[in-house]
């Protein structure tokens, strides 16, 4: 995925969503196989050895931290969570495909600072630098104050973008200005990958899927 946290609030919307959109997962058409465990803690099921909740996570966590296409959102989870955030991943389902597994997860994001705070720094990259030198106090209250009046005037020149400001700032207050450090917040939910084997244990691709559920991030 790739977010950009520093932009003007028109474009808002249509660069979030086209970043989110590459974490989107899943494909259709797959025969779901019941797992039970071995001995040994993986999953089993006619015989296929499945990849266990912890060796998918761990896959997940190289995928997003490597990849340099993710440089973007790893910035957007440092603001949202700060130094100490970090990502959850709950893996819904695990699908065999000749070879290869599909999982089927959700992720949250674990806090590491207080969500005002979250905010704060967030509404600071959506106002522009020479309109946010003009406000009188660098605070969450006059950022979002000075979008709220953006939203307004661009009612008249471009509802559906004014339209997606007002609903991102109302979700977006609703998920973190009362969540604490430690607080799990929804991210998406919906995702999937490809977890293959590979010499060093488990590689992560992440898949397309219509049924992507933005929850606790920008619209």
């Amino acid at each position: 995925m790739r977010f950009n946290t520093r932009f003007s609030a028109p474009v808002f919307s249509s660069r979030i969503a086209r970043t989110a959109a590459l974490l989107a997962a899943g494909v259709v058409g797959a025969v779901v196989l019941s797992a039970c465990k071995d001995g040994t803690g993986h999953g089993t099921a006619n015989g296929i050895r499945f990849p266990d909740d912890a060796q998918i996570t761990q896959a997940l966590q190289a995928n997003f931290g490597d990849d340099p296409n993710n440089a973007k959102a790893r910035e957007l989870i440092q603001v949202l969570g700060g130094e100490k955030g970090q990502l959850d991943y709950k893996i819904r389902r695990v699908i065999w495909r000749q070879g290869a597994f599909e999982a089927q997860y959700d992720v949250s994001l674990k806090m590491g600072q207080p969500g005002a705070v979250s905010l704060q720094k967030l509404y600071a990259t959506m106002v522009p630098k020479n309109e946010a030198a003009k406000l009188p106090e660098q605070t969450l209250q006059a950022y979002e104050d000075w979008l709220k009046n953006n939203a307004a005037t661009l009612e008249k020149s471009n509802p559906q973008q004014a339209q997606a400001l007002r609903a991102s700032l109302e979700s977006l207050g609703t998920c973190y200005r009362e969540a604490k450090p430690d607080d799990r917040i929804a991210l998406m939910n919906g995702l999937g990958a490809l977890i293959s084997p590979a010499r060093e244990g488990w590689y992560a691709d992440r898949l397309q899927s219509p049924s992507v559920e933005l929850r606790c991030l920008p619209l």
